[in-house]
């Protein structure tokens, strides 16, 4: 034993004698039920899970079924009374020991039912097997789709005839039952299991196949008048649809192509495309097609100017020949021995002569290069093109009238040579077939502009009458501007004179007041003089001084007065 066993134990029990009796059966309890799980855990886990074997079973299919696979020892597990599981490993081997008990249920047998072969089998128990495969099989196929519970198909193969006109179609019956909860099946559901019904079976076309529900309505038929009138509405809407979007790319591609040369005019476009009609042709064609071509012995190399091409009208694949001489007498066979012949002596001596019969054969089998082709054109090609479209001239502006009411034009029109120029690259743009019956009209008409000259006038005449306006404006501007500026040097004039009277009017007073000072101090006469007179006559000699000493200044300060004032 190892020796941390051997210590966990030893652990074991020393804990062990540290509990009572109580608590030893607890945690002794507990160990079994933990042991007990972990085994049914791997025993559960061990098992392979089961599959399906029958599934929407009657009750008596059921019973019988059950005691069957019971009796052949086949383990299996069932949920209710209409499904039985069975081991995946063991389905098929309970699938062919129930086939040949015969104790399939009924609805639900596929291609499993081949797995069986019996010596006795008749071609047309074989048959019958095939019928019953099949409609089983696309019976489980349909119980797999959304919203269906079981399905049913019924098979019908009509018995071969000699003649195409005499044989009857593939038919196919198809019964549906709903899942709880649903009470009708989407028209895209339906289609589909059209489609998976149709190409289940070789020969069986979409419209010979009738899905019925659980209360016997058809479901994949229209239900009366209005909704086939509908259906039908819907398909000339489409077809409708699809000839508008080819009429609206070819109309694109043709604007495109005349706006490069008629769309920058001074007017606008110089174009319209008066009509534009295309047929289209939805009929479904199919063609075959046996080309019988010469053989090609040696190619053309493309690489020579000249021609090494080699052909032989057909190649020899078989030949016979046969030649055959004979000579010597004639033989007529005569009856038994013993018995005279029933000829007359001068023909038996005639016949005895000596005859020549010579045969040649000579048989060739030749083989031609033959070409099978099967052409199955698309659902619709275009019929017919008719196009219509009108070009304008161009105007050119050669200046303005003399009134200035408006502008000179001149009308340059569109030239024959134009006109042929733009129904070629127009025939090119749409494909033009002259076989097919395509029209086309290229025509040269002048479009009445009359009401864009008017307010192409107008708006000069406005622009103009704008202009002068403004000219008038500014011209007013001007003037007040003059006789702004004039009003400010008169009003500077004006007050520099009044200045100059004061400053004039001033010096005099000054030098009236100076001659009287120098009379009164001549004569010692002592006057006393005010204040103001005081500072009046200091400010004058600090003035009279400062001029003398720095006259460049004072000439300054005096510019400086004139020009604030």
């Amino acid at each position: 034993m190892p020796p941390f066993v051997k210590n966990l134990l030893d652990r074991v029990k020393a804990l062990s004698g540290k509990l009572d009796t109580t608590k030893k059966i607890i945690l002794g309890s507990a160990v079994a039920v933990v042991i007990v799980a972990l085994a049914i855990i791997g025993n559960v886990s061990s098992e392979k899970s089961s599959v399906v074997l029958f599934k929407g079973m009657e009750t008596k299919d059921f019973a019988s079924v059950t005691a069957k696979l019971g009796e052949m020892g086949f383990h299996y597990t069932s949920s209710g009374t209409d499904t039985i599981y069975i081991s995946p490993d063991k389905k098929n081997a309970a699938m062919v020991a129930l086939a040949q008990e015969n104790l399939i249920p009924q609805g639900v047998h596929g291609w499993e039912l081949f797995d069986i072969d019996k010596w006795s089998e008749t071609q047309f128990e074989k048959d019958i097997k095939k019928q019953r495969a099949l409609s089983g099989a696309i019976a489980q196929t349909l119980q797999n789709v959304k919203g269906v519970e079981k399905a049913q198909v019924n098979l019908a193969f009509p018995a071969e005839e000699l003649f195409q006109e005499k044989s009857e179609p593939v038919t196919a019956a198809v019964l549906l039952d709903y899942k709880p909860g649903v009470e009708k099946l989407t028209v895209k559901e339906i289609r589909g299991i059209e489609n998976l019904v149709s190409r289940s079976v070789p020969g069986l076309k979409k419209e010979h196949i009738t899905i019925a529900g659980p209360d016997g309505e058809s479901l994949n038929e229209p239900e009366n008048d209005s909704d086939r009138e509908k259906s039908e509405l819907k398909n000339v809407e489409a077809k409708l649809r699809i000839q508008e979007s080819q009429r609206t790319k070819l109309l694109v591609d043709i604007r495109k192509s005349l706006t490069k040369f008629y769309g920058e005019g001074v007017y606008g476009d110089r174009f319209d495309v008066v009509r534009l009609e295309t047929k289209l042709r939805w009929d479904k064609e199919e063609l075959e097609k046996n080309e019988v071509e010469p053989v090609v012995m040696t190619p053309d190399d493309p690489r020579t100017p000249y021609s090494e091409r080699v052909v032989k009208d057909s190649l020899e694949v078989s030949s016979k020949s046969t030649e055959e001489v004979f000579e010597g007498n004639g033989f007529t066979p005569e009856g038994p021995a013993g018995t005279e012949p029933n000829i007359p002596p001068g023909y038996k001596d005639r016949d005895y002569q000596k005859a020549k019969y010579t045969k040649k054969e000579d048989i060739k089998n030749n083989k031609f290069n033959e070409t099978h082709r099967k052409i199955k054109k698309q659902p619709w090609e275009l019929e017919r093109v008719n196009l219509a479209v009108l070009l304008d001239g161009k105007w050119e502006r050669l200046g303005i009238k003399a009134d200035q009411s408006g502008y000179e034009r001149k009308y340059l029109g569109v030239t024959d040579e134009e006109l042929l120029k733009v129904t070629d690259v127009l025939k090119k743009s749409i494909g033009f077939d002259i076989a097919r019956g395509d029209m086309i009209s290229v025509k040269h008409l002048q479009i009445d502009r009359s009401k864009q000259f008017e307010a192409e006038d107008e708006e000069l005449r406005a622009q103009i009458a704008r202009r002068k306006l403004l000219i008038g404006i500014l011209i007013t501007l001007i003037a007040l501007a003059i006789a702004y500026v004039a009003y400010i040097f008169i009003k500077r004039e004006i007050e520099r004179r009044r200045r100059l009277r004061e400053e004039e009017l001033a010096a005099r007073q000054a030098m009236m007041r100076d001659a009287a000072l120098r009379a009164i101090e001549e004569e010692g006469v002592e006057v006393e003089l005010s204040i103001e007179e005081q500072a009046r006559r200091a400010m004058i000699e600090n003035a009279i001084n400062l001029a003398k000493e720095r006259p460049d200044d004072v000439v300054q300060l005096l510019r400086t007065w004139l020009s604030e004032d």
